[in-house]
């Protein structure tokens, strides 16, 4: 297993999807056998098969769920850090764009203990199991808070609109293994609990349809989509991710995906810790003198070692 406490460490490496933990189970129809499990997870190394399971699952749908990255008190210490944080009429997000959902505009407005997640040993394990070779946390966490009420529509009333995070030159199966994002659950997401929702699969028709020098236009001026959404081979079924207090997923940026409205009175409680594989001594020095531009930099001068190396600052 990776652990972060090596002498020498280095960073190698139905509309709701079902849940598995970092052992491989997947979530049992009864209460106290899903404890079971979840107590037997917590102890368990993570074997081959199961690293491949949820890796190949990204490559399919083009997002992967991994459970019980934090224990429980984990995960509840840093869902009070972000509820003490970030509030609904908190100046400091992109309130105006995302209804009651909060993201702090960062690197200005970074939590730094929430950015020491990222330092977690069973996160970083996962990590290393995504990207091949050694990796580096490439910008500013970014908390997200989603309180209750309305965001991006809903699955329930069929308003739900999704839209894609630009478009890649680079197809999918090359740029996989080089990048991960990774959104940390601090309090557990259920259905239409304000859960990003995405369409399995659409990162590879959105591929190919942006080959198109006209749909390409087209949605570099409005990349919105919707249930009328006239994509050859697109089949609507967008799907919540939902998963337990403490787990973790990651997403292509190029799949079909948006936030939800919050229609429970619990806020969605995540943060987003983007990775990305090292590249040769010219990139990492220019990574290096860049830091600046993704960092915060009060948060750069306070940072220990452990996250010091993992941002690449030594």
């Amino acid at each position: 297993m990776f652990w972060w406490c090596q002498k020498e460490p280095s960073f190698h490496g139905r509309k709701s999807i079902y849940l598995r933990c970092l052992c491989g189970n997947t979530r049992s129809a009864s209460p106290i056998t899903y404890k079971q499990d979840i107590n037997t997870c917590r102890n368990t190394p993570m074997s081959k098969q199961n690293i491949k399971d949820y890796r190949q699952q990204f490559i399919d749908q083009g997002y992967a769920i991994v459970e019980n990255v934090l224990t429980p008190k984990e995960a509840k210490k840093g869902a009070t850090i972000l509820l003490d944080k970030i509030h609904p009429e908190s100046p400091e997000s992109y309130a105006h764009i995302w209804g009651t959902r909060r993201q702090l505009k960062t690197p200005q407005h970074g939590i730094p203990r929430i950015a020491r997640f990222a330092t977690h040993p069973k996160l970083l394990e996962v990590i290393s199991n995504m990207i091949d070779g050694p990796f580096r946390l490439s910008a500013e966490p970014i908390p997200v808070v989603t309180f209750p009420g309305k965001v991006c529509g809903n699955l329930k009333s069929g308003n739900w609109r999704g839209h894609t995070d630009g478009f890649s030159n680079t197809p999918f199966l090359e740029r996989e293994g080089s990048f991960a994002n990774a959104w940390l659950a601090f309090a557990d997401i259920e259905p239409s609990g304000g859960a990003m929702t995405a369409i399995p699969s659409s990162h590879y028709l959105i591929e190919k349809a942006i080959t198109e020098p006209k749909f390409r236009a087209e949605k570099e001026k409005n990349n919105v989509y919707t249930a009328g959404s006239n994509l050859e081979g697109l089949d609507w079924n967008p799907e919540e991710i939902v998963l337990k207090a403490g787990g973790v997923f990651f997403y292509d940026g190029q799949v079909i995906h948006s936030a939800s409205d919050n229609m429970m009175q619990q806020p969605r409680l995540v943060c987003l810790y983007n990775f990305t594989q090292k590249g040769d001594r010219e990139k990492e020095v220019n990574a290096r003198q860049t830091i600046h531009e993704r960092f915060n930099s009060e948060h750069l001068k306070m940072m220990d070692d452990q996250m010091k190396q993992l941002v690449g600052l030594v």
